[in-house]
């Protein structure tokens, strides 16, 4: 996608001071206050796959001392002084997915336990490039009020030059990764893609072996050469499940949970399989999907498979059948993709449908697999939004919630506090939950 124009989403009343160190004070009155990567190609997510294949993490396996420090000998996570990202040329997909991940406390206490490693840059390119991007932010100053006006202090811009190797691997096809770039790339794309190198690097680091399965479920067999087994679920109704090898990392003890699917055949026993996600991709073209609420619902609602085909008295044959998806372990951090955009012979789309979301989101029990004791609360703490006619041309920015509350836009080099109202619009493209 080409990027066709870099807007500045300024507020009025928002006064901008420059003191001689570089800190911006960014002032709003109190009355303001109120592409080659594609995201099927993930492994946390392909329910609509019938192959069932393990995880690997393959590769030179680095010695005891890269090994990850326990999150819990990190201090508790501090807030950042905010800082703009420069963009030199169609980065603003790259600036505005890392201020997103910049507000996911969990996810910034595990950069500032790899920021105490010793980080291979070889082996693991995306951990050093977040090591060395935590490193350039600055140490939080609070947030004062001053005659009913608050004031934030933001740091000097600069430009995410440590993720030039990342981007190179992104589009290889691009030359020119850091100034320049000849089109623009989507956030969501970019975001699923540095997610999966993160974790799979996480495990090399961790000397961890791809052959540990991290999905349990209720098992009353064991399990068979085949890795599938027979599982009693609600209502005493069983279920062949399938369960694909997984192992966890300290990345998707943040943002992955488990999906389960279930296919219902005629003549045959249902046959479930679980999944981990890290990001939700939900269908908001429907007419009846107003809320993101609605979108949830339907990701969760049963559909019928046309042409499945099953055995059934020893031959195989078209049945009806039916598959439903629901969420068998939440995520500490929930990301929802909103899926605006279409591919297809014709070229590309965007769908600019009004879809609201809360600050506050209450799961449906409905989502789940069954009953748990998780919090079904979240709240939100960024959301991505796609500026632009179609997916071919556009600009990024990001909302993101600071730890005292305050809402902050990121425009790349621009930093502009707003208020609530501004952030609920209707066209965000991903969002970040919180549980709580």
């Amino acid at each position: 996608m080409k990027e066709v124009s870099e807007r500045k989403s300024l507020n009025n009343g928002v006064v901008v001071k420059t003191d001689p160190i570089g800190v911006d004070k960014l002032c709003m009155s109190d009355g303001e206050t109120d592409s080659l990567y594609k995201a099927s190609s993930s492994k946390f997510q392909a329910l609509d796959s019938e192959n069932f294949s393990s995880d690997s993490s393959s590769g030179s396996i680095p010695s005891k001392k890269h090994q990850m420090v326990p999150t819990e000998s990190v201090p508790p996570v501090k807030d950042f002084t905010p800082r703009g990202l420069i963009n030199a040329g169609n980065l603003c997909f790259l600036n505005a997915t890392l201020q997103a991940l910049l507000s996911c406390s969990p996810f910034v206490q595990l950069l500032q336990g790899i920021q105490l490693q010793n980080v291979p840059k070889a082996e693991s390119p995306t951990l050093a490039a977040f090591s060395e991007f935590i490193s350039e932010l600055d140490v939080p100053s609070s947030s004062s009020i001053r005659n009913n006006v608050t004031v934030v202090e933001a740091g000097r811009s600069f430009t995410p030059a440590m993720f030039e190797g990342v981007l190179r691997k992104f589009t290889p096809d691009v030359l020119n990764n850091m100034s320049g770039r000849p089109r623009q790339e989507d956030a969501q794309e970019f975001l699923s893609f540095i997610m999966d190198q993160m974790h799979d690097e996480l495990l090399k680091l961790r000397e961890q072996s791809p052959k540990i399965t991290a999905l349990k479920s209720s098992v009353v067999s064991l399990p068979n050469e085949d890795d599938e087994w027979e599982t009693v679920g609600p209502k005493n109704k069983s279920a062949v499940t399938r369960t694909q090898s997984f192992v966890p990392s300290e990345l998707s003890d943040i943002f992955g949970g488990q999906l389960k699917s279930v296919v219902k055949a005629q003549g045959s026993k249902a046959s479930a399989t679980v999944q981990p996600y890290l990001l939700l991709h939900l269908d908001i073209h429907p007419e009846g999907v107003l809320r993101i609420e609605d979108a949830l619902l339907l990701f969760s609602a049963q559909e019928d498979l046309e042409g499945y085909k099953a055995s059934v008295t020893g031959k195989a044959g078209v049945v009806s059948a039916s598959k439903s998806i629901k969420i068998q372990k939440l995520s500490k951090i929930m990301i929802l993709h909103l899926m605006r955009f279409s591919y297809g012979s014709q070229g590309s789309t965007k769908l600019h449908k009004r879809v609201k979301f809360p600050l506050e989101l209450n799961l449906s029990r409905s989502l789940l697999v069954s009953p748990s004791n998780e919090s079904l609360k979240y709240e939100l703490v960024a959301t991505i939004t796609h500026h632009g006619g179609d997916p071919s041309k556009g600009h990024y920015t990001t909302d993101a919630r600071r730890k005292n509350g305050q809402w902050l836009r990121f425009d790349d080099a621009s930093v502009t506090p707003i208020g609530t109202k501004q952030v609920l619009h209707d066209q965000a493209y991903v969002l970040f939950y919180k549980q709580v």
